[in-house]
């Protein structure tokens, strides 16, 4: 499976480049392997025309990864893909100069058009004439999942977007880069509770909203989960819950949305695949919620739920 190795002895260079093409449905599960295996300089690289492959680029150190260690982290890949019943490509092993990994690539991410009204903006970009009515949302996710591109987060921007949240209270669980919250924030939402166990995705989002102008009011930011939800939230409950994470996190957490949701109150579930749509629906109803909506994309859903007070 791996295309070429590299012999560490020989070469003066900083760094290997791992290269990988990959069906688009697996972008989660890569970000959840990369993360656990401590991996961190890591991009995905999208194009807008082309929705049913990504690539990602890894960046390890070359003098910490020798030829058994680049084997294995490949057969991980390979072996998580086959889980969903895909197959990847061979990869590509690169020796590269010493290099700001973040920086090689933002060359091939592009203005990104998302539902009737958003567009997703590389932040190194001007704004292309023919987008200039849609709402920008500027980004620079660093090291921080979410740029817009995976259908999971795709299918909330696309709620949101066709049911904008004007006036509403919103909490964002597993925030990420921020690009749920600060796409609530362009389409009327009121103030936003941002929280993630990633000191990265903190970083991120405090810096999106720097560049999309945005008050420190309108955006609350906190490390955790939903505890610092409920924990720092106002009087009032919130509104509208944008959950866009693995199914098994969502149903450790699912208990606890109904400790911080208002009066008609939404959840909006993302990052499920469509298999696990049942499983679901039978424990949000077990627990006395009501499905409101499902809609699909690719191999991924989103469940929009609302208490059943009936």
């Amino acid at each position: 499976m791996v295309e070429k190795t590299i012999d560490l002895q020989k070469s003066q260079l900083s760094w290997l480049r791992l290269e990988q093409e990959f069906p688009v449905e697996l972008e989660d599960s890569f970000y959840w392997l990369f993360s656990n295996l401590e991996i961190h300089r890591f991009s995905f690289e999208h194009d807008p025309n082309d929705n049913s492959t990504q690539t990602i680029f890894v960046w390890l150190p070359l003098n910490e990864w020798s030829v058994r260690e680049q084997e294995i982290l490949v057969k991980s890949l390979f072996s998580l893909a086959k889980t969903f019943d895909l197959t990847l490509p061979p990869c590509k092993w690169t020796q590269v100069k010493d290099e700001d990994w973040s920086l090689s690539w933002k060359k091939s991410w592009k203005p990104d058009p998302v539902g009737k009204s958003i567009l997703i903006l590389p932040a190194w970009l001007d704004v292309p004439e023919k987008f200039l009515e849609r709402k920008i949302i500027r980004l620079d996710p660093g090291s921080a999942f979410g740029t817009g591109s995976h259908p999971s987060t795709r299918l909330c921007i696309e709620a949101l977007d066709n049911d904008p949240p004007v006036g509403q209270v919103i909490a964002d669980i597993g925030c990420g880069s921020g690009i749920l919250s600060l796409t609530a924030l362009k389409l009327g939402a009121k103030s936003t509770f941002s929280v993630d166990t990633d000191s990265l995705a903190i970083s991120a989002i405090k810096i999106n909203s720097a560049l999309n102008d945005f008050p420190e009011n309108l955006l609350n930011v906190f490390l955790g989960s939903i505890e610092e939800v409920e924990a720092n939230m106002p009087g009032k409950k919130i509104d509208l819950v944008l959950c866009n994470i693995l199914a098994p996190v969502i149903k450790i957490i699912g208990p606890s949305f109904e400790k911080i949701i208002g009066h008609k109150g939404k959840v909006i579930l993302s990052g499920l695949l469509v298999e696990q749509i049942k499983e679901l629906q039978e424990f949000f109803v077990l627990l006395g919620w009501k499905i409101l909506e499902i809609k699909t994309k690719d191999q991924w859903a989103l469940i929009v739920l609302t208490l059943d007070l009936a």
